[in-house]
């Protein structure tokens, strides 16, 4: 079965609208973040993605601190945005899609106290024609 392709603008093939998909992750919680928990679950995938080359494995320390402001974790983001590209594949793919095209991205921080960051990523599934 192939893989759903997800792209941020259109495709240059026939295709059929399915619908709007979303996915919304978080590295905010006292007891574990959901990132947290997803980073779990797709543990062998990012240490494989990290091995190949293929993600950014920055371990630099946030020095943030110095200046008296709590990090975002902004090593995060990225991980963040490797799980829910997965996620909205697979939610796409469970609709019968084969693609999401115009897939966009909103992250948005909280800085009030600790600092946390919420992803959020949509797109449009769609079915290929042949």
């Amino acid at each position: 079965m192939n893989e759903v392709i997800i792209t941020t603008c259109d495709l240059k093939q026939d295709y059929e609208v399915i619908g709007p998909v979303f996915y919304q992750i978080s590295n905010k919680g006292i007891f574990g973040s959901k990132l947290t928990k997803m980073k779990t679950q797709y543990a062998d995938q990012i240490n494989m993605k990290n091995k190949s080359g293929n993600m950014d494995t920055n371990t630099r320390p946030d020095w943030s601190f110095l200046f008296l402001e709590w990090g975002v974790g902004q090593e995060d983001f990225q991980y963040a945005f490797y799980i829910a590209c997965e996620e909205i594949k697979k939610m796409a793919k469970n609709m019968g899609a084969d693609a999401i095209i115009g897939m966009r991205q909103d992250i948005d921080l909280d800085t009030n106290g600790f600092s946390y960051f919420y992803l959020q990523m949509y797109g449009t599934a769609v079915r290929l024609k042949n």
